[in-house]
């Protein structure tokens, strides 16, 4: 009895084709969702140096005089060092809780589309004052 061999050849190229667009978009997805990380940190890294500024002001007669600079920084951060777009910034200052936030949205460019990211970061204000105990 004579056995025949079945012809194989093209199998692994129609596994191949298969299995390629399904690892290719699992590959771009995990680049994705790195980039959009990226820029959440990012937003979140900018929303920190505006506070920090912030919290600067607790001292001072007019708080509010510190919120337009406190936007300055954090937006600089957002666009120079995460390359995010349209960074809209929202610095506030509640002084009869003695808070600072500030609040930083963007968008971020990605190839497969644009996403947009949002963060704040919150903090007290520094209060300096003298030493209790008073000359003696």
């Amino acid at each position: 009895m004579i056995r025949r061999r079945r012809a194989e050849g093209g199998t692994s190229a129609v596994e191949f084709s298969i299995i390629a667009p399904v690892f290719l978009l699992l590959v771009f997805l995990i680049i994705q969702i790195g980039l959009w990380y990226f820029g959440r940190n990012v937003a979140e890294a900018a929303a920190r140096e505006g506070v920090s500024y912030l919290r600067l002001a607790g001292n001072d007669s007019d708080p509010a005089t510190f919120e337009p600079q406190a936007a300055k920084i954090a937006s600089y951060y957002a666009t120079q060092v995460g390359m995010l777009h349209n960074v809209k910034v929202t610095p506030t200052i509640n002084v009869s809780t003695g808070r600072a936030t500030v609040l930083v949205s963007g968008t971020l460019h990605l190839p497969g589309g644009d996403i947009r990211v949002e963060q704040s970061a919150e903090a007290t204000l520094e209060q300096f004052r003298g030493d209790p105990r008073g000359d003696e």
